[in-house]
């Protein structure tokens, strides 16, 4: 779940950081977009601007062309008269122009119209103001722009112009001069003076810096035109447009190019400029760079708000995927940790829960296992039985803390993790448990009387880890099932014996591999005292446990895996040695083979079984399988129909032990057996305990009227052997006739036997 999460939060923050380099692209491109948007409306007013202004001052320049050939005509100027005349009705022609004047090329005033006083007019020559202009204009051909000024009759700037009058031989004549009046004569280029326009656009000298038209600032500072730019500035504005256009100022006259460059003092403005090179002036047009920021700001805004509520909603889209995964992740993990039936935690949450315990507190762990249930499940079918185990959950429940864990371990075993340490306290526990699961189930209709057998070990006491832990409690719990509904605590003498347990079942891997197990038989007598057959006896002899007896072995190879193979070498063993033997002797006889459970629940038992019969086929005698009560706790239904199968090739089957397990008369009715066996502990009394006689009496009665063979096994007196004749018993085994023999051994009993009978 954690990585899950992870994963689709790193895939979040992964979007998040390309929506941001994205988002940081647009914006960057949107700046230069507006940029040049700002760049390109600007130059296009700057070339609309520097056309319009070209063109005015055209025009007048063709006026004052007009006036010198007028003037020159017929040598009209040499007439004040005539020449009067001439600017007045130019004059009436071109209202915005104020007045034309006629100047000496010394500067003093010749002739104006007749609206202009001539007397105040002053020597153009001798004014600081006009000298270098007037000087300018004597040595040029072509129009030249005077210093705009403000004149307080008209109330309003006037630009003068000026141009030279020239004879025949190119001799200065005159110069013309006329004053425009800058609000008419320039009103296209002041009209977006009051329209809120965001552009500025002004005119200044290129030889003095001096303002020509100041759109903008004129009206606010009427001082403005007394003043030239500061050289500095111009010289540090034409060097970086020099650079950023790569190309000299000289070209970006000639050519009148438009170049633009951002202010880099404390105007901070855009500004477009071109020169206009006929009349030796410069146009700029700038807006204010908070402008055109005050629009990249804007609109960046709008797309990082739209940024952010697109992933807002992204954000809440991988939330609730998150959600909803860790819902989903959690509910497969309460479906993998818990058991399906119960609730309870199962054996997974156990293992992840508890895969390290060194840094743990102590605790107690008890292994608790439903005594009996298996028979409600084949008795009373599974739904039954899963109801069950559900009210013992719940009674469980009742009886722990909060912080205790309840596991369903498997089947009808629970696990118990309890902070319970304490003796005593341990000890009330598993009586508690055992008292309340002991009470009776009443499902449906039905009452189920069940107990419970527990296993207890300490953390860290008994073991280190929790898988020793857990395995000792299920040793003590081995102990406790010996006697039913009880528990045991794990102690040291368990322990060992475990430890016994565990060196006989390494030892037990290799014994056949080593040859240390081997058969002995001993012999089973008829009432007239003939041999009637053996019972194969498996032992085994270790070099480091000596001898093992078979009741402490079997069980530990039927528990280990181990039993299918041991069982294959008994029963061939056994059909070897009887088959050799009876071919030496040319004698038959009964041969009996005890035959676990696990062997009978082996699939391929069948099979085998006849597969070793058909390897010695000339083995002259019946054979009868032994077993045990027990083995019908299985599979009833299962264990009947293989009998059946085996009884239809004359395979006979001795009940061994009987009255000593599970067996019942309605039961037996049901089982294809042809032998009871008296168990010997019912036989070691009957001399001496009527309880016992009267119990071997009923066995072999039972037997009669199931029409079988009874056998008595443990007969080891001449007083035994004729009680149990009289009582009815059909055959004898025992330490009176036999101990168990080696193969070698049985021969020579046989061959003995066989001449007393002779």
């Amino acid at each position: 779940m954690a990585t899950i999460k992870k994963n689709i939060w790193t895939l979040f923050y992964m979007i998040f950081f390309i929506g941001i380099i994205i988002l940081s692209i647009v914006i960057f491109f949107l700046s230069l977009d507006i940029q040049k948007k700002y760049k390109y409306e600007q130059e296009n007013i700057t070339k609309i601007s520097a056309n319009s202004v070209n063109s005015v001052f055209l025009q007048y320049e063709m006026i004052l062309n007009i006036l010198g050939n007028e003037l020159t005509l017929n040598n009209n100027y040499k007439s004040k008269k005539n020449s009067q005349e001439i600017l007045d009705n130019l004059n009436k022609l071109n209202p915005s122009i104020i007045g034309f004047f006629l100047y000496k090329p010394n500067g003093e005033a010749y002739l104006t119209n007749s609206t202009v006083d001539i007397s105040k007019l002053r020597n153009l020559l001798k004014s600081e103001e006009t000298k270098e202009v007037f000087k300018y204009t004597l040595n040029s051909d072509k129009m030249i722009i005077g210093r705009t000024f403000f004149i307080e009759q008209f109330n309003d700037f006037i630009i003068p112009i000026r141009k030279t009058i020239r004879d025949k031989e190119n001799k200065v004549i005159a110069v013309m001069s006329a004053g425009i009046d800058l609000k008419s004569g320039f009103d296209f280029f002041l009209k977006n003076q009051n329209s809120g326009s965001i552009h500025e656009t002004f005119l200044f000298r290129d030889f003095d810096y001096y303002f020509q038209i100041a759109q903008h600032i004129h009206s606010k500072n009427k001082e403005i035109y007394n003043h030239s730019i500061p050289k500095e500035i111009i010289d540090n504005s034409l060097q970086r447009v020099s650079l950023l256009y790569n190309t000299s100022i000289k070209d970006i006259k000639e050519n009148a190019l438009i170049t633009t460059i951002k202010s880099n003092d404390k105007r901070n403005v855009l500004a477009s400029n071109i020169y206009i090179k006929d009349y030796n002036i410069w146009l700029v047009t700038q807006t204010p760079l908070k402008n055109m920021y005050n629009e990249i700001y804007t609109k960046s805004a709008t797309l990082i708000a739209l940024f952010f509520i697109v992933f807002s909603l992204i954000y809440y889209l991988f939330r609730y995927i998150n959600n909803y995964e860790k819902t989903k992740q959690e509910l497969l993990y309460y479906q993998a940790t818990h058991d399906d039936l119960t609730h309870l935690h199962n054996r997974l949450y156990l293992t992840k829960e508890f895969s390290s315990l060194d840094k743990q507190k102590p605790f107690s762990l008890f292994f608790i296992d439903m005594d009996n249930f298996k028979s409600i499940n084949d008795n009373y079918g599974h739904i039954n039985g899963d109801l069950v185990l559900k009210e013992v959950s719940k009674r469980l429940l009742l009886l722990i803390n909060k912080k205790d864990i309840l596991v369903r371990y498997s089947g009808d075993e629970f696990i118990l993790i309890s902070s319970t340490i304490n003796k005593q306290d341990l000890e009330n526990l598993a009586s508690g448990i055992i008292e309340k699961l002991s009470m009776p189930f009443y499902i449906k209709q039905y009452e189920f009387r069940l107990g419970a057998s527990i296993g207890i070990s300490l953390f860290p006491n008994d073991g280190d880890t929790f898988d020793e832990i857990k395995r000792y409690a299920d040793i003590a719990l081995y102990e406790a099932k010996k006697d039913k509904n009880t528990y045991q605590i794990f102690e040291k003498s368990i322990k060992e014996k475990y430890l016994k347990k565990s060196l006989i079942e390494r030892e037990l891997k290799t014994a056949l591999e080593k040859n240390e197990i081997y058969m002995m038989y001993q012999p089973q007598i008829n009432k007239d005292g003939t041999l009637y057959g053996v019972e194969a006896l498996v032992r085994w002899e270790n070099k480091n446990l000596g001898f093992v007896p078979p009741d402490i072995f079997i069980p530990i190879a039927e528990n280990s895996g181990m039993m299918r193979d041991l069982g294959l070498f008994i029963i061939d063993k056994s059909l070897d040695e009887i088959e050799k033997l009876q071919k030496n002797l040319d004698f038959k006889f009964q041969l009996s083979i005890n035959i676990s459970v696990k062997q009978f629940m082996e699939k391929d038992f069948y099979e085998n079984l006849f597969n070793s019969i058909n390897i010695h086929k000339s083995i002259k005698t019946d054979i009868t399988l032994e077993v045990t009560e027990n083995v019908f706790i299985e599979d009833l239904e299962f264990i009947v129909g293989l009998l059946n199968r085996l009884k239809k090739h004359n395979i006979k089957i001795s009940l061994d032990d009987f009255g000593t397990g599970y067996s019942s008369l309605s039961l037996l009715k049901r089982l294809p057996i042809d032998e009871l066996k008296i168990d010997k502990s019912f036989v070691d009394d009957i001399l001496t305990d009527k309880d016992s006689l009267s119990m071997v009496e009923n066995i072999i009665s039972i037997g009669k009227k199931q029409n079988m063979t009874v056998l008595a096994e443990g007969v080891e007196s001449i007083e035994q052997k004729d009680l149990l004749q009289i009582s009815g018993c059909d055959l004898f085994q025992g330490y009176y006739y036999s101990k168990p023999l080696k193969i070698i051994d049985l021969e020579s009993y046989i061959n003995k036997s066989i001449n007393i009978k002779s």
